[in-house]
């Protein structure tokens, strides 16, 4: 057993790192393998000896508030033009029905009062956008099904705590219907006045430059904890309200830069996620698991089958949601971390209480875990069956290139795969958009690039411009939408002589050494050719290959991969131009 809190630290970060690495590699919800790991370190690490009961709900408390306001930066309500009636009516109408459902069906399978069967319903209202988030990404559900889910799965979770509470408050205290009543107005007032009131400031502090560039990041956080901690003081658990509206109120305004902070803040909430769930599965007890799974089965199979197909008929009656999309948003809502959390928080204020909080924190877990289990396997699948899934991204970002550019993008749309053209000139822009091509002319650091980006299907970039300044700056920014092992461009030696650059992806080359922009332009303006091949590549003609593209679109910028069947290639050529000088030695 470790005792030591560095080691034990230590083996939860490493544990986590490794489970998040390896479900990417696999591509499936990485929350798996951490409730797997997290109950296999419980022989092994006791969390609460090790770092001690009021720290670690702390901390736990804590990183729930990161991940909410973590969640609340990707809600941009701009974006919910058919869904907002049914996000509403989900965390109103359809929470109300999941907590019946849930409270009904737990009183009857399992041996405890009502007052906890009721507060049990509560705290398997939330959606888990831990689990949510990570799905949509390799689902990729069109809109406003996307929308819906994510806007459902961050509002949820603050709206479902916030009930919980005031249940439980009503266990210990024994407090009247109105005193309840009052209750629930309390805490969410708290939540929401919090929230904006500390969003106003931050957004008066950023957008008047009164934080340094290298402490806006430090500034937010320190609001998040800081209003978190506030709301928590004024009205218990009505902090995780007011960080969710935090993190919305941060999204949609745009008076003040945003994209870094949520940038820094996405990969923050990706360590607290691991974190949390190691910790919390090394709570759980795998024989009291054992002991309660078959009435907690029974509850994942009411909430799966009838309260959530349920609780989406209610909230989509009328509203603009098509057939197949209301057919899978009946299909998908896993709980996630932040019931898992409240569960562990609310039996430690029962136990302290003196009240016996029975099965709560093993029947959640189960139902977290059964939950995650049927989401993960089952949700890509369904949603290519009733075909509300779009397609996987295959097009091609150009930065720059002028007529090369333009007439590789111009074979890449002849072979059906999109293209967009990035920091082009004017004088280029219109020349691109003479030919039918598509052109961002826009700010690059904007959400407005990034749904460009998305809207068009892009998958893969290539850095023309022989600039570095506008190719470093182009290839960082598309590298986190589209990944830095998706970024190529030319193997330009003369690039990284300036001084004063910061270079931080660095494009796998596409083209032989010294095959610069201005190079290739020129070549195609006195007359090299852009063509297609057949599927056997020619070699030894004076035709450079820039990439192949497969029957389905896909595109292949490896010059050293295996050629596939039914592949195209993409030339340059032929013998426009001598050899490139050798490298000086």
């Amino acid at each position: 057993m470790v005792t030591d809190p560095l080691e034990a630290l230590a083996i939860v970060l490493v544990l986590a790192a490794a489970c998040q690495w390896a479900a990417d590699r696999i591509r499936i919800p990485s929350v798996l393998l951490l409730l797997v790991a997290g109950v296999s370190l419980s022989p092994v690490i006791d969390p609460d000896e090790v770092f001690g009961e009021d720290l670690l709900f702390a901390g736990i408390g804590l990183g729930v508030a990161i991940l909410l306001f973590e969640g609340g930066t990707s809600l941009r309500w701009r974006r919910l033009h058919t869904g907002r009636s049914t996000v509403i009516r989900l965390v109103t109408i359809g929470a109300a029905i999941a907590w019946a459902a849930g409270a009904v069906v737990s009183g009857l399978v399992l041996d405890i009062d009502t007052e906890l069967a009721v507060l049990l319903g509560a705290i398997l209202i939330v959606s888990g956008p831990t689990v949510v988030i990570p799905l949509l990404r390799v689902v990729r559900p069109r809109e406003p099904t996307r929308s819906v889910l994510r806007w459902e799965g961050i509002v949820i979770d603050p709206i479902g705590a916030a009930l919980a509470i005031v249940v439980l408050d009503a266990i210990i205290e024994d407090r009247a219907g109105s005193a309840i009543v009052a209750r629930v107005l309390t805490t969410f007032g708290a939540g929401l006045a919090v929230g904006l009131l500390v969003s106003l400031a931050l957004i008066v502090l950023l957008r008047r430059q009164l934080v340094a560039d290298h402490l806006q990041v430090a500034v937010t956080l320190a609001a998040v904890v800081g209003s978190y901690a506030a709301a928590n003081t004024v009205r218990p658990e009505a902090g995780l309200l007011a960080v969710t509206v935090l993190g919305m109120a941060f999204a949609n305004q745009r008076a003040a830069p945003a994209a870094h902070i949520a940038a820094f803040n996405e990969h923050l909430g990706t360590s607290v996620l691991g974190v949390l769930f190691l910790v919390l599965g090394a709570r759980v007890e795998l024989a009291e698991v054992t002991e309660y799974l078959v009435p907690s089965l029974v509850i994942v199979a009411v909430l799966v089958l009838i309260a959530r197909p349920l609780s989406v008929l209610a909230s989509t009656l009328g509203s603009d949601v098509g057939p197949r999309d209301r057919l899978f948003l009946m299909t998908l809502a896993p709980r996630g971390v932040v019931a898992a959390a409240v569960a562990s928080l609310f039996a430690h204020e029962l136990d302290h209480a003196g009240v016996d909080p029975g099965p709560l924190v093993p029947v959640v877990f189960t139902v977290v875990t059964g939950t995650v289990l049927i989401a993960g396997t089952t949700a890509r699948l369904l949603a290519s069956r009733l075909r509300v899934a779009e397609p996987d991204p295959s097009g091609v970002a150009l930065i720059g290139g002028g007529e090369f550019g333009i007439a590789i993008a111009d074979a890449l749309n002849r072979l059906h795969v999109p293209t967009l053209h990035v920091g082009l000139s004017e004088h280029e822009a219109e020349r691109a958009a003479a030919v039918g091509q598509l052109a961002f002319r826009g700010r690059m650091d904007t959400e407005e690039f990034a749904e460009a980006v998305e809207a068009v299907g892009i998958a893969h970039v290539l850095a023309l411009s022989g600039t570095d300044h506008l190719d470093a700056f182009a290839t960082t920014r598309l590298a986190e939408i589209v990944g830095s092992a998706n970024i190529y461009g030319l193997d330009d030696p003369d690039l990284d002589a300036e001084a004063g650059v910061a270079q931080t992806v660095a494009p796998r080359p596409v083209l032989p050494v010294g095959y610069t922009s201005e190079r290739l332009s020129e070549a195609v303006r006195n007359g090299a050719q852009v063509r297609i091949t057949g599927p056997k590549r020619a070699r030894g003609d004076g035709w450079l290959t820039v990439c192949r593209v497969g029957p389905q679109g896909t595109v292949g910028f490896d010059p050293d991969a295996d050629e596939k069947a039914g592949e195209v290639e993409v030339q340059v050529g032929p013998g426009m131009f001598p050899e490139p000088a050798p490298e000086p030695i």
